[in-house]
Protein backbone atom coordinates (compact mmCIF):
# COMPACT_ATOMS: atom_id res chain seq x y z
CA UNK A 1 0.00 0.00 0.00
CA UNK A 2 1.04 3.64 -1.26
CA UNK A 3 0.38 6.68 0.84
CA UNK A 4 0.74 9.74 -1.36
CA UNK A 5 -0.79 13.39 -1.80
CA UNK A 6 -2.67 12.67 -5.65
CA UNK A 7 -4.17 15.04 -7.63
CA UNK A 8 -8.31 15.28 -7.00
CA UNK A 9 -9.19 14.89 -10.54
CA UNK A 10 -6.65 11.25 -10.48
CA UNK A 11 -8.03 9.76 -7.58
CA UNK A 12 -10.96 7.99 -8.05
CA UNK A 13 -11.14 4.50 -6.42
CA UNK A 14 -8.59 5.32 -4.29
CA UNK A 15 -8.68 5.05 -0.33
CA UNK A 16 -8.83 8.78 1.16
CA UNK A 17 -6.52 8.81 4.23
CA UNK A 18 -7.26 12.03 6.25
CA UNK A 19 -10.88 13.06 6.92
CA UNK A 20 -12.24 16.02 4.91
CA UNK A 21 -14.75 18.27 6.41
CA UNK A 22 -17.26 21.08 4.84
CA UNK A 23 -19.65 22.86 6.41
CA UNK A 24 -22.47 20.49 5.96
CA UNK A 25 -20.92 17.00 5.40
CA UNK A 26 -18.13 14.78 6.05
CA UNK A 27 -16.13 12.32 3.68
CA UNK A 28 -14.61 10.76 6.41
CA UNK A 29 -10.73 8.86 5.77
CA UNK A 30 -11.19 5.49 4.79
CA UNK A 31 -13.96 5.70 2.12
CA UNK A 32 -13.21 4.89 -1.50
CA UNK A 33 -13.47 8.20 -3.45
CA UNK A 34 -15.83 7.41 -6.52
CA UNK A 35 -17.20 10.01 -9.26
CA UNK A 36 -19.57 11.79 -6.98
CA UNK A 37 -17.14 12.53 -3.81
CA UNK A 38 -14.40 13.74 -6.44
CA UNK A 39 -17.30 16.12 -7.88
CA UNK A 40 -17.77 17.43 -4.36
CA UNK A 41 -14.36 17.93 -3.99
CA UNK A 42 -13.74 19.68 -7.04
CA UNK A 43 -16.69 21.61 -6.52
CA UNK A 44 -15.34 22.61 -2.88
CA UNK A 45 -11.80 23.78 -4.40
CA UNK A 46 -10.05 20.71 -3.09
CA UNK A 47 -7.27 19.85 -5.77
CA UNK A 48 -5.11 17.76 -4.21
CA UNK A 49 -5.82 14.78 -1.43
CA UNK A 50 -3.59 12.32 0.45
CA UNK A 51 -4.45 8.79 -0.63
CA UNK A 52 -3.50 5.33 0.29
CA UNK A 53 -3.72 3.15 -2.60
CA UNK A 54 -4.04 -0.59 -3.15
CA UNK A 55 -1.50 -2.62 -4.70
CA UNK A 56 -2.03 -5.75 -5.98
CA UNK A 57 -0.80 -7.84 -3.35
CA UNK A 58 -2.33 -6.69 -0.60
CA UNK A 59 -5.02 -7.38 1.87
CA UNK A 60 -8.27 -4.93 2.84
CA UNK A 61 -7.66 -3.81 6.88
CA UNK A 62 -11.12 -5.68 7.34
CA UNK A 63 -9.99 -8.87 5.91
CA UNK A 64 -6.30 -8.73 7.37
CA UNK A 65 -7.93 -7.80 11.02
CA UNK A 66 -10.71 -10.99 10.34
CA UNK A 67 -8.10 -13.55 9.84
CA UNK A 68 -5.60 -12.76 12.14
CA UNK A 69 -8.66 -12.52 15.05
CA UNK A 70 -9.58 -15.87 13.42
CA UNK A 71 -6.27 -17.92 13.66
CA UNK A 72 -5.60 -16.52 17.61
CA UNK A 73 -9.01 -16.92 18.69
CA UNK A 74 -10.85 -20.39 18.24
CA UNK A 75 -14.75 -20.36 17.01
CA UNK A 76 -15.76 -22.54 19.21
CA UNK A 77 -15.50 -19.93 21.89
CA UNK A 78 -15.29 -16.79 19.56
CA UNK A 79 -17.23 -14.26 17.98
CA UNK A 80 -15.51 -12.20 15.65
CA UNK A 81 -16.87 -8.98 14.29
CA UNK A 82 -15.19 -6.86 12.24
CA UNK A 83 -15.58 -2.72 11.14
CA UNK A 84 -13.21 0.05 10.37
CA UNK A 85 -9.81 -2.27 10.32
CA UNK A 86 -10.87 -3.65 13.85
CA UNK A 87 -11.53 -7.22 15.03
CA UNK A 88 -13.88 -7.25 18.13
CA UNK A 89 -13.44 -10.89 19.67
CA UNK A 90 -16.45 -12.03 21.75
CA UNK A 91 -16.96 -14.94 23.77
CA UNK A 92 -19.55 -17.58 23.06
CA UNK A 93 -19.29 -18.58 26.75
CA UNK A 94 -18.88 -17.76 29.83
CA UNK A 95 -16.08 -19.16 32.05
CA UNK A 96 -12.15 -17.49 33.06
CA UNK A 97 -10.42 -15.87 30.07
CA UNK A 98 -7.07 -17.66 29.47
CA UNK A 99 -4.26 -15.87 27.75
CA UNK A 100 -1.11 -17.44 26.54
CA UNK A 101 0.84 -14.01 27.31
CA UNK A 102 3.90 -15.08 25.50
CA UNK A 103 2.02 -15.36 22.01
CA UNK A 104 0.65 -12.38 22.53
CA UNK A 105 3.44 -10.14 23.34
CA UNK A 106 5.34 -12.02 20.19
CA UNK A 107 2.90 -10.97 17.73
CA UNK A 108 2.81 -7.60 19.15
CA UNK A 109 6.17 -7.43 19.59
CA UNK A 110 6.71 -8.48 15.56
CA UNK A 111 4.44 -6.02 13.80
CA UNK A 112 4.37 -2.63 13.24
CA UNK A 113 1.11 -2.65 11.16
CA UNK A 114 -0.65 -5.03 13.63
CA UNK A 115 -1.99 -4.13 17.56
CA UNK A 116 -3.98 -6.66 19.72
CA UNK A 117 -5.26 -5.57 23.63
CA UNK A 118 -7.24 -8.15 25.71
CA UNK A 119 -9.03 -8.12 28.90
CA UNK A 120 -6.96 -8.88 32.04
CA UNK A 121 -6.02 -12.68 31.96
CA UNK A 122 -7.64 -14.44 34.48
CA UNK A 123 -10.61 -12.91 34.13
CA UNK A 124 -14.17 -14.32 34.82
CA UNK A 125 -16.04 -13.75 31.57
CA UNK A 126 -19.69 -13.74 30.41
CA UNK A 127 -21.41 -15.04 27.05
CA UNK A 128 -21.31 -12.03 24.48
CA UNK A 129 -18.37 -10.43 26.17
CA UNK A 130 -15.96 -8.31 24.46
CA UNK A 131 -12.14 -9.90 25.83
CA UNK A 132 -9.88 -8.11 23.08
CA UNK A 133 -9.63 -6.84 19.40
CA UNK A 134 -7.05 -6.93 16.24
CA UNK A 135 -6.52 -3.31 14.79
CA UNK A 136 -5.07 -3.27 11.45
CA UNK A 137 -3.23 0.24 11.31
CA UNK A 138 -2.73 1.09 7.57
CA UNK A 139 -5.94 0.25 4.86
CA UNK A 140 -3.93 -2.96 3.54
CA UNK A 141 -1.09 -4.79 4.24
CA UNK A 142 0.79 -6.96 1.92
CA UNK A 143 -1.14 -10.43 2.01
CA UNK A 144 2.77 -12.07 2.28
CA UNK A 145 2.68 -10.39 6.03
CA UNK A 146 -0.82 -11.80 7.00
CA UNK A 147 0.15 -14.83 5.58
CA UNK A 148 2.93 -15.41 7.52
CA UNK A 149 0.83 -14.79 10.92
CA UNK A 150 -1.72 -17.29 9.96
CA UNK A 151 0.46 -19.91 8.96
CA UNK A 152 2.53 -19.38 12.60
CA UNK A 153 1.55 -22.28 14.81
CA UNK A 154 3.76 -20.83 17.73
CA UNK A 155 1.25 -18.04 17.87
CA UNK A 156 -2.08 -19.74 17.61
CA UNK A 157 -5.06 -19.53 19.84
CA UNK A 158 -3.89 -17.19 21.91
CA UNK A 159 -7.22 -16.87 23.83
CA UNK A 160 -9.05 -20.07 25.69
CA UNK A 161 -11.82 -20.39 28.04
CA UNK A 162 -11.57 -22.70 31.13
CA UNK A 163 -15.14 -23.99 31.84
CA UNK A 164 -15.99 -24.38 35.49
CA UNK A 165 -14.48 -27.69 36.77
CA UNK A 166 -15.67 -27.68 40.39
CA UNK A 167 -19.51 -28.75 41.50
CA UNK A 168 -19.42 -29.61 45.30
CA UNK A 169 -18.10 -26.91 47.41
CA UNK A 170 -17.61 -26.93 51.69
CA UNK A 171 -16.47 -25.00 54.49
CA UNK A 172 -15.22 -25.88 57.73
CA UNK A 173 -14.93 -23.41 60.66
CA UNK A 174 -12.14 -24.01 63.42
CA UNK A 175 -12.63 -22.31 66.15
CA UNK A 176 -12.01 -23.37 70.18
CA UNK A 177 -15.18 -21.84 70.52
CA UNK A 178 -17.84 -21.35 67.95
CA UNK A 179 -19.67 -18.28 69.38
CA UNK A 180 -16.70 -16.70 69.23
CA UNK A 181 -15.75 -16.46 65.47
CA UNK A 182 -18.40 -14.45 63.27
CA UNK A 183 -19.23 -17.26 60.89
CA UNK A 184 -21.83 -15.52 58.92
CA UNK A 185 -20.01 -12.99 57.47
CA UNK A 186 -17.42 -14.87 55.95
CA UNK A 187 -20.12 -17.60 54.76
CA UNK A 188 -22.09 -14.42 53.21
CA UNK A 189 -18.77 -13.04 51.86
CA UNK A 190 -17.68 -16.95 50.19
CA UNK A 191 -21.11 -17.38 48.55
CA UNK A 192 -21.51 -14.06 47.17
CA UNK A 193 -17.60 -14.58 45.04
CA UNK A 194 -19.09 -18.08 44.36
CA UNK A 195 -22.35 -16.86 43.01
CA UNK A 196 -20.61 -15.15 39.90
CA UNK A 197 -20.08 -18.22 38.28
CA UNK A 198 -22.99 -20.17 39.94
CA UNK A 199 -21.70 -21.84 42.62
CA UNK A 200 -22.37 -21.95 46.09
CA UNK A 201 -21.29 -23.79 49.65
CA UNK A 202 -23.08 -26.93 49.71
CA UNK A 203 -21.82 -28.06 52.82
CA UNK A 204 -20.68 -26.68 56.60
CA UNK A 205 -18.62 -28.16 59.37
CA UNK A 206 -17.34 -26.94 62.70
CA UNK A 207 -14.73 -28.21 64.76
CA UNK A 208 -11.97 -27.41 67.17
CA UNK A 209 -8.67 -25.46 66.16
CA UNK A 210 -6.52 -28.08 66.66
CA UNK A 211 -4.77 -29.83 63.96
CA UNK A 212 -5.96 -33.55 64.87
CA UNK A 213 -9.78 -32.51 64.82
CA UNK A 214 -9.04 -30.74 61.88
CA UNK A 215 -7.40 -33.32 60.35
CA UNK A 216 -10.42 -35.88 61.16
CA UNK A 217 -12.72 -33.49 59.49
CA UNK A 218 -10.99 -33.42 56.27
CA UNK A 219 -10.77 -37.20 56.01
CA UNK A 220 -14.60 -37.19 56.63
CA UNK A 221 -15.70 -34.68 54.47
CA UNK A 222 -13.64 -36.09 51.78
CA UNK A 223 -15.80 -39.13 51.31
CA UNK A 224 -18.85 -36.52 50.26
CA UNK A 225 -17.50 -36.31 47.17
CA UNK A 226 -16.04 -32.43 47.88
CA UNK A 227 -14.24 -30.68 44.82
CA UNK A 228 -13.13 -28.10 47.13
CA UNK A 229 -12.85 -27.27 50.77
CA UNK A 230 -12.41 -24.21 52.17
CA UNK A 231 -10.59 -23.97 55.56
CA UNK A 232 -11.53 -20.82 58.11
CA UNK A 233 -9.71 -20.80 61.28
CA UNK A 234 -10.50 -18.51 65.07
CA UNK A 235 -6.90 -17.72 64.28
CA UNK A 236 -4.97 -16.94 60.38
CA UNK A 237 -2.36 -19.33 59.57
CA UNK A 238 1.10 -17.80 60.91
CA UNK A 239 3.69 -20.56 60.41
CA UNK A 240 4.10 -23.10 57.56
CA UNK A 241 4.08 -25.55 60.94
CA UNK A 242 0.50 -24.30 62.04
CA UNK A 243 -3.00 -25.81 62.45
CA UNK A 244 -3.82 -25.70 58.97
CA UNK A 245 -0.74 -26.98 56.96
CA UNK A 246 -0.11 -29.27 60.05
CA UNK A 247 -3.81 -31.05 59.65
CA UNK A 248 -3.06 -31.70 55.97
CA UNK A 249 0.51 -33.40 56.43
CA UNK A 250 -0.77 -34.90 58.73
CA UNK A 251 -3.12 -37.41 56.80
CA UNK A 252 -0.64 -37.58 53.64
CA UNK A 253 -1.92 -34.55 51.51
CA UNK A 254 0.15 -31.53 50.03
CA UNK A 255 0.36 -27.87 51.25
CA UNK A 256 1.68 -26.27 48.02
CA UNK A 257 2.09 -23.02 49.54
CA UNK A 258 0.88 -21.66 53.23
CA UNK A 259 1.91 -18.10 51.88
CA UNK A 260 0.69 -15.95 49.23
CA UNK A 261 2.62 -13.09 47.10
CA UNK A 262 -0.85 -10.93 47.14
CA UNK A 263 -1.69 -8.00 50.02
CA UNK A 264 -4.30 -8.01 51.33
CA UNK A 265 -4.36 -11.93 51.23
CA UNK A 266 -0.78 -12.86 52.36
CA UNK A 267 -2.08 -15.54 54.45
CA UNK A 268 -3.68 -17.84 51.91
CA UNK A 269 -2.83 -21.58 52.25
CA UNK A 270 -3.19 -23.88 49.06
CA UNK A 271 -2.82 -27.70 49.40
CA UNK A 272 -4.63 -31.19 48.01
CA UNK A 273 -6.24 -33.77 49.90
CA UNK A 274 -6.43 -36.95 47.52
CA UNK A 275 -8.42 -35.23 44.75
CA UNK A 276 -9.63 -32.54 46.80
CA UNK A 277 -8.29 -28.74 46.46
CA UNK A 278 -8.07 -27.29 50.06
CA UNK A 279 -7.80 -23.33 50.35
CA UNK A 280 -7.11 -21.94 54.05
CA UNK A 281 -9.16 -19.09 53.65
CA UNK A 282 -7.41 -15.50 54.81
CA UNK A 283 -8.82 -13.09 56.68
CA UNK A 284 -9.41 -10.59 53.99
CA UNK A 285 -11.87 -12.58 52.69
CA UNK A 286 -14.69 -11.63 54.91
CA UNK A 287 -14.44 -8.26 52.79
CA UNK A 288 -16.16 -7.95 49.40
CA UNK A 289 -13.32 -5.71 48.05
CA UNK A 290 -11.29 -7.68 45.45
CA UNK A 291 -8.31 -8.99 47.15
CA UNK A 292 -5.98 -12.32 46.33
CA UNK A 293 -8.40 -14.65 47.88
CA UNK A 294 -10.50 -13.78 44.60
CA UNK A 295 -7.63 -14.35 42.20
CA UNK A 296 -7.14 -17.96 43.85
CA UNK A 297 -11.23 -19.03 44.06
CA UNK A 298 -11.88 -17.94 40.47
CA UNK A 299 -9.09 -20.23 39.18
CA UNK A 300 -9.35 -22.96 41.53
CA UNK A 301 -12.63 -23.18 40.49
CA UNK A 302 -12.08 -23.15 36.62
CA UNK A 303 -9.36 -25.85 37.08
CA UNK A 304 -6.43 -24.00 37.23
CA UNK A 305 -3.70 -26.24 38.52
CA UNK A 306 -1.38 -24.42 41.11
CA UNK A 307 2.43 -24.77 41.29
CA UNK A 308 4.98 -22.90 42.77
CA UNK A 309 5.46 -20.60 40.01
CA UNK A 310 2.27 -20.00 39.24
CA UNK A 311 1.79 -18.55 43.08
CA UNK A 312 5.30 -16.53 42.68
CA UNK A 313 3.85 -15.29 39.00
CA UNK A 314 0.42 -13.26 41.54
CA UNK A 315 2.55 -11.23 42.30
CA UNK A 316 2.63 -9.46 39.62
CA UNK A 317 -0.72 -7.07 40.24
CA UNK A 318 -0.73 -8.59 43.63
CA UNK A 319 -0.98 -5.53 45.75
CA UNK A 320 -4.92 -4.92 46.02
CA UNK A 321 -4.38 -2.64 48.86
CA UNK A 322 -5.40 1.22 48.00
CA UNK A 323 -3.37 3.24 50.91
CA UNK A 324 -2.14 7.34 49.76
CA UNK A 325 1.47 7.59 51.92
CA UNK A 326 2.27 11.54 52.34
CA UNK A 327 6.04 11.45 52.75
CA UNK A 328 7.03 15.11 53.73
CA UNK A 329 10.12 16.46 53.38
CA UNK A 330 11.18 18.27 57.32
CA UNK A 331 13.50 21.42 56.85
CA UNK A 332 16.64 20.90 58.78
CA UNK A 333 16.88 23.55 62.19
Amino acid sequence: MQFKIVSTRKATSHILAHTIKFKSLVIRKGMILDSEKISLLIKNNINQVYVAIKEKNDYTENLSAKLVAEHISPSSLFKIIISNGRADIFSRKEGLLNINKDKLFKINANQKNIAICTLKNHSIITIGQLVGNVKILPYAIDKKVILKITKDTSIKRIFQISRKTIQKIAIIFTANNIRNLNKIKIFNAVNSRLDKFNLKINVTKYCKHNHKTLSANIKEISKDNIDLVLIYGETSISDASDVVPKSIRDIKGKVISSIMPTDPGNLLLIGKFKKMIIIGVPGCAKSLKRNGFDDILERVCHGEKFNKKKIAEIADGGLYKNIIRKFEEHKKK
